[in-house]
Protein backbone atom coordinates (compact mmCIF):
# COMPACT_ATOMS: atom_id res chain seq x y z
CA UNK A 1 0.00 0.00 0.00
CA UNK A 2 1.13 3.55 -0.55
CA UNK A 3 1.05 5.07 2.90
CA UNK A 4 2.06 4.54 6.48
CA UNK A 5 -1.45 4.00 7.80
CA UNK A 6 -2.29 1.64 4.95
CA UNK A 7 0.90 -0.30 5.51
CA UNK A 8 0.07 -0.64 9.21
CA UNK A 9 -3.42 -1.70 8.26
CA UNK A 10 -2.13 -4.50 6.06
CA UNK A 11 0.11 -5.87 8.79
CA UNK A 12 -2.68 -5.53 11.30
CA UNK A 13 -5.10 -7.33 8.98
CA UNK A 14 -2.85 -10.35 8.78
CA UNK A 15 -2.40 -10.49 12.53
CA UNK A 16 -6.12 -10.17 13.28
CA UNK A 17 -7.57 -12.41 10.58
CA UNK A 18 -7.44 -15.54 12.72
CA UNK A 19 -9.28 -13.84 15.57
CA UNK A 20 -11.92 -12.49 13.23
CA UNK A 21 -12.86 -15.94 11.97
CA UNK A 22 -14.09 -16.94 15.44
CA UNK A 23 -17.25 -14.88 15.10
CA UNK A 24 -16.16 -11.59 16.60
CA UNK A 25 -18.49 -8.66 16.23
CA UNK A 26 -17.79 -6.61 13.17
CA UNK A 27 -16.48 -3.70 15.22
CA UNK A 28 -17.50 -0.86 17.48
CA UNK A 29 -20.20 1.59 16.61
CA UNK A 30 -18.97 4.44 14.46
CA UNK A 31 -18.83 7.84 16.10
CA UNK A 32 -21.97 9.87 15.76
CA UNK A 33 -21.53 12.72 13.34
CA UNK A 34 -22.33 16.04 14.98
CA UNK A 35 -22.98 19.44 13.50
CA UNK A 36 -20.15 20.94 11.47
CA UNK A 37 -17.61 22.84 13.54
CA UNK A 38 -16.60 26.42 12.75
CA UNK A 39 -13.76 26.84 10.26
CA UNK A 40 -10.20 26.71 11.53
CA UNK A 41 -9.26 30.08 12.96
CA UNK A 42 -10.56 30.03 16.50
CA UNK A 43 -8.47 31.92 19.01
CA UNK A 44 -5.66 30.09 20.81
CA UNK A 45 -7.59 30.68 24.03
CA UNK A 46 -10.46 28.52 22.83
CA UNK A 47 -8.13 25.60 22.08
CA UNK A 48 -6.36 26.02 25.41
CA UNK A 49 -9.75 26.05 27.15
CA UNK A 50 -10.54 22.69 25.56
CA UNK A 51 -7.27 21.24 26.87
CA UNK A 52 -7.89 22.56 30.38
CA UNK A 53 -11.44 21.22 30.53
CA UNK A 54 -10.61 17.81 29.05
CA UNK A 55 -10.23 14.72 31.24
CA UNK A 56 -6.89 13.41 32.43
CA UNK A 57 -4.43 12.12 29.84
CA UNK A 58 -5.48 8.57 30.74
CA UNK A 59 -9.03 9.20 29.51
CA UNK A 60 -9.80 9.96 25.87
CA UNK A 61 -12.90 11.54 24.37
CA UNK A 62 -13.83 10.68 20.79
CA UNK A 63 -14.59 13.74 18.69
CA UNK A 64 -17.46 14.16 16.23
CA UNK A 65 -15.93 13.79 12.77
CA UNK A 66 -18.03 14.55 9.70
CA UNK A 67 -18.13 11.53 7.37
CA UNK A 68 -19.32 10.84 3.82
CA UNK A 69 -22.87 9.46 3.59
CA UNK A 70 -21.61 5.97 2.68
CA UNK A 71 -19.64 5.77 5.94
CA UNK A 72 -22.53 7.05 8.05
CA UNK A 73 -24.88 4.45 6.55
CA UNK A 74 -22.62 1.41 7.01
CA UNK A 75 -23.62 -0.73 10.03
CA UNK A 76 -20.67 -1.98 12.09
CA UNK A 77 -22.06 -2.94 15.49
CA UNK A 78 -24.18 -6.01 14.74
CA UNK A 79 -22.63 -9.38 15.71
CA UNK A 80 -21.83 -11.48 12.67
CA UNK A 81 -19.80 -14.48 11.57
CA UNK A 82 -17.94 -12.87 8.72
CA UNK A 83 -14.97 -10.59 8.26
CA UNK A 84 -15.24 -8.26 6.59
CA UNK A 85 -19.04 -8.11 6.64
CA UNK A 86 -19.41 -5.04 4.44
CA UNK A 87 -17.69 -3.63 1.37
CA UNK A 88 -14.29 -2.16 2.22
CA UNK A 89 -14.60 1.61 2.33
CA UNK A 90 -13.30 4.19 4.71
CA UNK A 91 -11.86 7.54 5.67
CA UNK A 92 -8.44 7.95 7.26
CA UNK A 93 -6.61 10.74 9.09
CA UNK A 94 -2.82 10.65 8.85
CA UNK A 95 -1.78 14.16 9.95
CA UNK A 96 -2.83 16.72 12.58
CA UNK A 97 -1.68 20.37 12.51
CA UNK A 98 -2.30 23.34 14.78
CA UNK A 99 -2.65 26.33 12.47
CA UNK A 100 -3.76 29.95 12.97
CA UNK A 101 -5.30 29.10 16.33
CA UNK A 102 -7.40 26.27 14.92
CA UNK A 103 -6.82 22.62 13.99
CA UNK A 104 -6.53 20.79 10.66
CA UNK A 105 -6.62 17.05 9.94
CA UNK A 106 -5.43 15.56 6.64
CA UNK A 107 -5.98 12.14 5.12
CA UNK A 108 -8.01 10.45 2.38
CA UNK A 109 -11.17 8.54 1.48
CA UNK A 110 -11.38 5.25 -0.40
CA UNK A 111 -12.40 3.74 -2.75
CA UNK A 112 -11.44 5.35 -4.99
CA UNK A 113 -8.80 7.31 -3.13
CA UNK A 114 -9.36 11.06 -2.71
CA UNK A 115 -7.39 13.42 -0.47
CA UNK A 116 -9.42 14.82 2.44
CA UNK A 117 -9.23 17.74 4.86
CA UNK A 118 -11.14 18.42 8.07
CA UNK A 119 -11.05 21.55 10.26
CA UNK A 120 -11.95 22.17 13.89
CA UNK A 121 -11.99 25.13 16.22
CA UNK A 122 -11.71 23.11 19.43
CA UNK A 123 -10.88 19.47 18.59
CA UNK A 124 -14.32 18.25 19.70
CA UNK A 125 -16.12 18.59 16.34
CA UNK A 126 -14.58 18.34 12.88
CA UNK A 127 -16.11 19.37 9.55
CA UNK A 128 -15.08 18.39 6.04
CA UNK A 129 -13.56 21.30 4.12
CA UNK A 130 -15.48 21.73 0.88
CA UNK A 131 -13.61 22.61 -2.28
CA UNK A 132 -10.33 21.06 -1.14
CA UNK A 133 -8.31 19.87 -4.20
CA UNK A 134 -8.80 16.09 -4.21
CA UNK A 135 -8.42 14.46 -7.64
CA UNK A 136 -9.15 10.76 -7.94
CA UNK A 137 -6.06 8.79 -6.98
CA UNK A 138 -4.89 11.38 -4.45
CA UNK A 139 -4.11 10.99 -0.74
CA UNK A 140 -2.25 12.88 1.99
CA UNK A 141 0.26 11.29 4.36
CA UNK A 142 1.84 14.17 6.32
CA UNK A 143 1.54 17.90 6.99
CA UNK A 144 3.39 20.70 8.79
CA UNK A 145 2.89 24.36 9.65
CA UNK A 146 5.96 26.28 8.50
CA UNK A 147 7.73 29.30 9.93
CA UNK A 148 6.63 31.37 6.93
CA UNK A 149 2.98 31.24 7.94
CA UNK A 150 1.92 28.48 5.55
CA UNK A 151 0.67 24.95 6.11
CA UNK A 152 1.99 22.27 3.76
CA UNK A 153 0.63 18.75 3.22
CA UNK A 154 2.23 16.04 1.09
CA UNK A 155 1.13 12.80 -0.52
CA UNK A 156 0.40 11.58 -4.01
CA UNK A 157 -1.98 12.30 -6.88
CA UNK A 158 -2.26 10.29 -10.07
CA UNK A 159 1.02 8.51 -9.38
CA UNK A 160 3.01 11.73 -8.88
CA UNK A 161 4.36 13.27 -5.70
CA UNK A 162 1.91 15.96 -4.60
CA UNK A 163 2.03 19.02 -2.32
CA UNK A 164 -0.93 21.00 -0.97
CA UNK A 165 -0.19 24.47 0.47
CA UNK A 166 -2.20 27.28 2.05
CA UNK A 167 -1.60 30.50 3.96
CA UNK A 168 -5.04 30.66 5.57
CA UNK A 169 -6.29 27.04 5.81
CA UNK A 170 -9.20 27.82 3.48
CA UNK A 171 -7.72 28.39 0.00
CA UNK A 172 -5.39 25.64 -1.22
CA UNK A 173 -2.91 25.14 -4.05
CA UNK A 174 -2.13 21.63 -5.31
CA UNK A 175 1.32 21.21 -6.88
CA UNK A 176 2.33 18.04 -8.72
CA UNK A 177 6.08 17.46 -8.71
CA UNK A 178 8.11 16.27 -11.68
CA UNK A 179 7.32 12.61 -12.19
CA UNK A 180 9.90 9.80 -12.01
CA UNK A 181 8.93 8.39 -15.42
CA UNK A 182 6.01 6.73 -17.13
CA UNK A 183 6.60 3.31 -15.57
CA UNK A 184 7.04 4.50 -11.98
CA UNK A 185 4.95 6.27 -9.34
CA UNK A 186 5.99 8.51 -6.47
CA UNK A 187 4.54 9.19 -3.04
CA UNK A 188 5.60 11.72 -0.40
CA UNK A 189 5.14 10.42 3.14
CA UNK A 190 6.92 13.07 5.25
CA UNK A 191 7.43 16.83 5.38
CA UNK A 192 9.26 19.24 7.67
CA UNK A 193 9.95 22.94 7.91
CA UNK A 194 13.57 23.60 6.93
CA UNK A 195 14.53 27.09 8.06
CA UNK A 196 12.31 29.37 6.02
CA UNK A 197 11.59 26.59 3.51
CA UNK A 198 10.52 22.95 3.49
CA UNK A 199 11.87 19.43 2.97
CA UNK A 200 9.83 16.39 1.97
CA UNK A 201 10.54 12.71 1.53
CA UNK A 202 8.94 9.49 0.40
CA UNK A 203 9.68 6.93 -2.28
CA UNK A 204 9.57 6.16 -5.99
CA UNK A 205 7.91 2.82 -6.77
CA UNK A 206 8.98 1.02 -9.91
CA UNK A 207 6.76 -0.98 -12.24
CA UNK A 208 7.88 -4.09 -10.33
CA UNK A 209 6.86 -2.56 -6.95
CA UNK A 210 10.42 -1.85 -5.77
CA UNK A 211 10.65 1.32 -3.68
CA UNK A 212 13.56 3.76 -3.66
CA UNK A 213 13.78 6.60 -1.15
CA UNK A 214 13.32 10.11 -2.52
CA UNK A 215 13.90 13.54 -0.95
CA UNK A 216 12.88 17.04 -2.04
CA UNK A 217 13.35 20.65 -0.89
CA UNK A 218 11.53 23.93 -1.51
CA UNK A 219 11.98 27.56 -0.46
CA UNK A 220 8.24 28.31 -0.61
CA UNK A 221 6.23 25.04 -0.89
CA UNK A 222 5.52 25.77 -4.57
CA UNK A 223 8.83 25.27 -6.38
CA UNK A 224 10.41 21.91 -5.53
CA UNK A 225 13.81 20.42 -6.41
CA UNK A 226 14.99 16.84 -5.96
CA UNK A 227 17.71 16.54 -3.33
CA UNK A 228 20.91 14.58 -3.65
CA UNK A 229 20.78 11.56 -1.36
CA UNK A 230 22.77 8.41 -0.75
CA UNK A 231 20.34 5.49 -0.60
CA UNK A 232 21.10 1.92 0.50
CA UNK A 233 21.28 -0.89 -2.01
CA UNK A 234 17.93 -2.55 -2.53
CA UNK A 235 14.54 -1.16 -1.56
CA UNK A 236 14.27 1.91 0.68
CA UNK A 237 11.82 4.62 1.63
CA UNK A 238 11.51 7.74 3.78
CA UNK A 239 8.78 7.69 6.45
CA UNK A 240 9.60 10.70 8.66
CA UNK A 241 11.41 14.06 8.70
CA UNK A 242 12.42 16.46 11.49
CA UNK A 243 14.52 19.61 11.76
CA UNK A 244 17.14 19.66 14.54
CA UNK A 245 18.62 23.06 13.69
CA UNK A 246 18.28 25.97 11.23
CA UNK A 247 19.95 23.95 8.44
CA UNK A 248 20.13 20.43 9.91
CA UNK A 249 17.44 17.84 9.20
CA UNK A 250 17.06 14.13 9.91
CA UNK A 251 15.09 11.73 7.71
CA UNK A 252 14.15 8.23 8.87
CA UNK A 253 12.69 5.29 7.05
CA UNK A 254 13.15 1.70 5.97
CA UNK A 255 16.01 -0.12 4.27
CA UNK A 256 14.78 -3.31 2.62
CA UNK A 257 11.28 -4.76 2.53
CA UNK A 258 8.63 -2.64 4.26
CA UNK A 259 7.61 -5.62 6.41
CA UNK A 260 10.98 -7.22 7.13
CA UNK A 261 13.53 -4.48 6.51
CA UNK A 262 15.42 -2.42 9.08
CA UNK A 263 15.71 1.26 9.91
CA UNK A 264 17.36 3.80 7.63
CA UNK A 265 18.51 7.30 8.61
CA UNK A 266 19.71 10.22 6.51
CA UNK A 267 21.17 13.55 7.71
CA UNK A 268 21.36 16.92 5.96
CA UNK A 269 23.34 19.96 7.11
CA UNK A 270 22.46 22.25 4.21
CA UNK A 271 18.71 22.66 4.59
CA UNK A 272 17.82 19.49 2.70
CA UNK A 273 19.83 20.10 -0.47
CA UNK A 274 21.93 16.97 0.08
CA UNK A 275 21.65 13.98 2.38
CA UNK A 276 24.11 11.38 3.65
CA UNK A 277 23.31 7.98 5.15
CA UNK A 278 23.82 7.42 8.87
CA UNK A 279 25.24 4.11 10.08
CA UNK A 280 24.45 2.97 13.62
CA UNK A 281 24.20 -0.57 15.08
CA UNK A 282 20.89 0.22 16.76
CA UNK A 283 19.18 0.62 13.39
CA UNK A 284 19.19 -3.16 12.84
CA UNK A 285 16.51 -3.86 15.48
CA UNK A 286 13.55 -2.59 13.47
CA UNK A 287 11.91 -0.12 11.11
CA UNK A 288 11.52 3.61 11.80
CA UNK A 289 8.10 5.03 10.86
CA UNK A 290 8.15 8.52 12.42
CA UNK A 291 10.49 11.06 14.02
CA UNK A 292 10.25 14.09 16.31
CA UNK A 293 12.78 16.61 17.57
CA UNK A 294 12.75 18.52 20.85
CA UNK A 295 15.16 19.97 23.40
CA UNK A 296 15.99 16.54 24.89
CA UNK A 297 17.06 15.32 21.43
CA UNK A 298 15.67 13.35 18.50
CA UNK A 299 13.30 10.40 18.84
CA UNK A 300 12.27 7.88 16.17
CA UNK A 301 9.56 5.25 16.58
CA UNK A 302 8.37 2.19 14.70
CA UNK A 303 8.36 -1.56 15.20
CA UNK A 304 10.78 -4.43 15.75
CA UNK A 305 12.22 -6.15 12.71
CA UNK A 306 10.34 -9.40 13.47
CA UNK A 307 7.04 -7.59 14.20
CA UNK A 308 6.89 -8.73 17.85
CA UNK A 309 6.64 -5.31 19.46
CA UNK A 310 7.02 -1.58 19.09
CA UNK A 311 10.45 0.06 18.87
CA UNK A 312 11.89 3.47 19.70
CA UNK A 313 15.29 5.10 19.32
CA UNK A 314 16.99 8.18 20.79
CA UNK A 315 19.76 10.43 19.44
CA UNK A 316 21.22 13.78 20.48
CA UNK A 317 21.74 15.01 16.92
CA UNK A 318 20.70 12.22 14.53
CA UNK A 319 24.23 10.90 14.01
CA UNK A 320 24.39 8.14 16.64
CA UNK A 321 21.32 6.22 17.79
CA UNK A 322 20.47 4.20 20.91
CA UNK A 323 17.51 1.83 21.20
CA UNK A 324 15.00 2.69 23.93
CA UNK A 325 14.33 0.34 26.84
CA UNK A 326 11.93 -2.47 25.99
CA UNK A 327 9.61 -1.84 28.97
CA UNK A 328 6.23 -0.67 27.72
CA UNK A 329 6.94 -1.61 24.10
CA UNK A 330 6.14 -5.34 24.21
CA UNK A 331 2.81 -7.03 23.52
CA UNK A 332 3.44 -10.61 24.64
CA UNK A 333 5.20 -11.33 21.36
CA UNK A 334 2.32 -10.04 19.23
CA UNK A 335 2.47 -7.13 16.86
CA UNK A 336 2.45 -3.62 18.29
CA UNK A 337 3.54 -0.58 16.29
CA UNK A 338 4.39 3.04 17.03
CA UNK A 339 3.30 5.01 13.97
CA UNK A 340 3.56 8.64 15.14
CA UNK A 341 5.48 10.73 17.68
CA UNK A 342 5.29 14.35 18.82
CA UNK A 343 7.19 16.59 21.26
CA UNK A 344 5.41 18.00 24.31
CA UNK A 345 6.35 20.49 27.02
CA UNK A 346 7.55 17.57 29.16
CA UNK A 347 9.10 15.19 26.61
CA UNK A 348 7.42 13.11 23.91
CA UNK A 349 4.17 11.26 23.19
CA UNK A 350 3.72 8.47 20.65
CA UNK A 351 0.73 6.71 19.11
CA UNK A 352 0.07 3.49 17.25
CA UNK A 353 -1.90 0.26 17.56
CA UNK A 354 -1.59 -3.31 18.78
CA UNK A 355 -2.97 -6.74 18.04
CA UNK A 356 -5.21 -8.03 20.84
CA UNK A 357 -7.85 -10.67 21.51
CA UNK A 358 -10.53 -8.63 19.77
CA UNK A 359 -10.38 -6.30 16.80
CA UNK A 360 -7.08 -4.66 17.71
CA UNK A 361 -6.81 -1.37 19.55
CA UNK A 362 -5.09 2.00 19.55
CA UNK A 363 -2.16 2.65 21.90
CA UNK A 364 -0.59 5.83 23.31
CA UNK A 365 2.77 6.17 25.07
CA UNK A 366 4.59 8.91 27.01
CA UNK A 367 8.31 9.50 27.55
CA UNK A 368 10.23 12.25 29.31
CA UNK A 369 13.44 11.69 27.34
CA UNK A 370 12.82 9.18 24.51
CA UNK A 371 14.88 6.52 26.30
CA UNK A 372 12.08 4.98 28.39
CA UNK A 373 8.39 4.80 27.45
CA UNK A 374 5.23 4.33 29.50
CA UNK A 375 2.30 2.55 27.90
CA UNK A 376 -0.78 4.58 28.91
CA UNK A 377 -3.88 2.68 30.12
CA UNK A 378 -6.06 1.26 27.38
CA UNK A 379 -9.44 2.88 26.77
CA UNK A 380 -12.70 1.21 25.67
CA UNK A 381 -13.04 3.87 22.95
CA UNK A 382 -9.74 2.66 21.45
CA UNK A 383 -11.10 -0.81 20.60
CA UNK A 384 -11.06 -1.48 16.86
CA UNK A 385 -8.99 1.66 16.25
CA UNK A 386 -5.54 2.40 14.88
CA UNK A 387 -3.65 5.67 15.30
CA UNK A 388 -1.44 7.30 12.68
CA UNK A 389 -1.05 10.88 13.97
CA UNK A 390 -0.46 12.64 17.27
CA UNK A 391 -0.35 16.29 18.33
CA UNK A 392 1.41 17.13 21.60
CA UNK A 393 0.31 20.76 21.96
CA UNK A 394 -1.58 23.01 22.46
CA UNK A 395 -3.85 20.07 23.29
CA UNK A 396 -2.92 16.38 23.44
CA UNK A 397 -4.72 14.77 20.51
CA UNK A 398 -4.49 11.57 18.48
CA UNK A 399 -6.11 10.58 15.19
CA UNK A 400 -6.47 7.65 12.84
CA UNK A 401 -9.35 5.36 11.98
CA UNK A 402 -11.81 3.13 13.82
CA UNK A 403 -14.35 0.44 12.95
CA UNK A 404 -12.02 -2.48 12.18
CA UNK A 405 -12.49 -4.96 10.56
CA UNK A 406 -15.23 -3.52 8.34
CA UNK A 407 -15.86 0.13 7.62
CA UNK A 408 -12.99 2.43 8.60
CA UNK A 409 -14.08 5.85 9.85
CA UNK A 410 -11.62 8.69 10.42
CA UNK A 411 -11.53 9.56 14.10
CA UNK A 412 -9.92 12.03 16.51
CA UNK A 413 -9.56 11.64 20.29
CA UNK A 414 -8.64 14.40 22.75
CA UNK A 415 -7.18 14.32 26.28
CA UNK A 416 -5.65 16.79 28.68
CA UNK A 417 -1.89 17.23 28.92
CA UNK A 418 0.75 17.73 26.32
Amino acid sequence: MRRRMRRSGLLRAAALMAAATFGLACGPTLPESGPPSPPAGASPASVASTANSAPSAGTWIAARVEQPAAIEAAPTDAPAFCSPCHPILGTYIDALVSFHGGLLAFGFDQPPSHAALWSSADGAAWRRVAGFPAPEGSSIAAAVAGAGGAVVAVGTSGGRAAVWSSTDGASWTLTLLTGPGSSAAETLTAVSAAGSGYAAGGYVESATAVRTASLWRSPDAKGWTRSEATVPAGPSEVTGLAAVGPATLIAVGIAGDERRGTAAVWRSTDGGASWSSVVSPALAIGRMLAIASSRPGVVAVGELQDQTGAAAWYSTDGSTWVAAARTGLDNDGLQMVMTAVSPTNSGFVAAGWRTDAGNGSAVVWRSSDGRAWVHLPQQPTFSGAGLSSILGSPVLMVAGTMGWPDTHAAQVWTAAGG
